[in-house]
């Protein structure tokens, strides 16, 4: 322990170099973790917005309709379904357009109620949707489902088919670019501070060399410069999260018009200390395990 700190501060620019490069391994580590929760937490939210809605004749007994709601949550690829009465469509219609005098005065003109019951299906992966949209239209539930005027059931998924295909495989697109991205940036960074801290130890070697002529331990030899590697780590590690919150705050404040209520730099804040935790553990794994294979390869201690 002595002897790493004595090192690290002796070593003076070497040090301050390796400790810059490794802050900078490790902001790309965490921007990387970062942003692949913040667009993970995205995704769900998309996946969230995605479903399709069936609807039922007005006349269509009530318990019918949730016979065929329970034998779809049956259904393996469904995660929930929501049944809306006509009376229930009618109130969210109101309540969406408070306000509009002219819209609410055409319901009077109408007189009785124009909305059907429905239910609002959601599938655990956007992909199944096609799966569930058979399954409505295989004509078990011909009896009660409406038609419109082409005589085509009233099932939104053939409507919407084209944006959720398009969104299924943005969806999966992203997810792979993401992990895709975390490897490189990972290997990259792992790279760079595995560079930087077998210079420091080349500095030394002279003084390795002696260390091992006097009859050293190689436990003796390590230990100094693992030390000096945690402490590189630990310093990289508060120097990123004290640039990583003013660059989360920027990035929120350019994007939360695009993202809205999703603000990345809500998410870092919120989610600081498991942050914070995960990049104190690489930090401090990359110093030990740079410090080790530059001792093990480069100097053949």
């Amino acid at each position: 322990m002595k002897w790493g700190f004595v090192n690290f501060f002796r070593n003076g620019v070497v040090s301050l170099a390796t400790v810059l490069v490794m802050s900078l391994s490790i902001f790309m580590i965490g921007s990387v973790i970062i942003g692949s929760s913040y667009l993970s937490t995205i995704i769900s939210n998309l996946e969230e917005k995605v479903d399709i809605s069936a609807y039922f004749k007005k006349t269509a007994p009530e318990q019918e309709i949730l016979a065929a709601k329970t034998s779809i949550e049956s259904l393996q690829d469904v995660r929930d379904v929501k049944y809306i009465s006509a009376d229930k469509s009618l109130e969210l219609f109101r309540l969406r357009h408070q306000g509009e005098s002219a819209i609410l005065e055409s319901l009077e003109v109408v007189g009785e109620n124009p909305f059907s019951p429905s239910i609002e299906i959601h599938a655990k992966d956007p992909s199944k949707y096609e799966a569930i949209s058979r399954f409505l239209e295989s004509g078990r539930f011909d009896r009660i489902l409406d038609v419109d005027e082409k005589g085509q059931k009233k099932i939104t998924y053939r409507q919407n088919q084209l944006t959720i295909d398009k969104l299924s495989s943005l969806l999966s697109t992203a997810r792979r670019a993401g992990i895709a991205l975390s490897l490189i940036l990972a290997i990259i960074s792992m790279v760079v501070a595995f560079s930087t801290v077998r210079l420091a130890i080349y500095n030394a070697k002279d003084e390795i060399s002696v260390m091992q002529l006097v009859g050293a331990s190689r436990a003796f030899i390590r230990g100094p410069f693992l030390v000096e590697g945690v402490i590189h780590g630990i310093i990289a590690v508060l120097f990123t999260l004290a640039v990583l919150y003013p660059a989360f705050w920027i990035v929120g404040q350019k994007t939360s018009a695009l993202f809205g209520e999703l603000n990345i730099f809500d998410y870092f804040v919120s989610n600081f200390w498991q942050v914070a935790t995960l990049l104190f553990v690489a930090g401090v794994a990359l110093g030990t395990l740079s410090a080790t294979f530059a001792i093990r390869r480069y100097l053949r201690v």
